[in-house]
């Protein structure tokens, strides 16, 4: 892990940038451009689990309201778990895409002043790396518990009609 900023305050030595204005500029640009970029997937991911997780809402409310023939329910019940497999697809994709701007920012990182650096480096990589694997998991569990709760609300009707 990282040390504090605290502990090495009177040690720690400015180097600045090697980079001239121009590139400089350019880097703190692709910079902010990364980070708003992680936001973004972020955002996208955490409504994408929202969504997943009304859908279900909806068509479970659907084949109690709508639905009559025990087909109907099925398809509905194959729909929930097609939404849920789409959706756990699309996590996944974001958690790359953030990886990827994380790449981005550690290596914009290295062209930048020894303090940037210091002041980047607090939060070391395995913690934010354990830290993200951890809400993707948490994501598709709630993806895949709302998806069982739709499933045992169908167990009812998908037994009408059966011998």
């Amino acid at each position: 892990m990282a040390q504090d900023f605290e502990d090495t305050e009177g040690e720690l030595d400015l180097i600045p940038s090697d980079l001239d204005e121009a590139t400089h500029a350019e880097m703190l640009a692709l910079y902010r451009e990364s980070t708003r970029t992680m936001l973004f997937a972020k955002t996208r991911q955490w409504r994408t689990l929202g969504a997943a997780c009304l859908s279900h809402a909806a068509l479970v409310t659907i084949g109690h309201l709508l639905a009559k023939e025990t087909f109907h329910h099925q398809a509905l019940v194959i729909l929930s778990f097609l939404i849920s497999a789409i959706s756990v697809c699309i996590l996944v994709i974001y958690q790359f895409w953030q990886h990827t701007e994380m790449q981005k920012l550690r290596r914009i990182t290295g062209f930048l002043s020894s303090y940037f650096q210091h002041i980047r480096h607090i939060k070391s990589r395995s913690e934010a790396n354990i830290h993200r694997y951890i809400l993707l998991v948490i994501m598709i569990i709630s993806i895949v518990v709302s998806n069982t709760i739709a499933y045992i609300a169908y167990l009812p009707l998908l037994s009408v009609g059966t011998p």
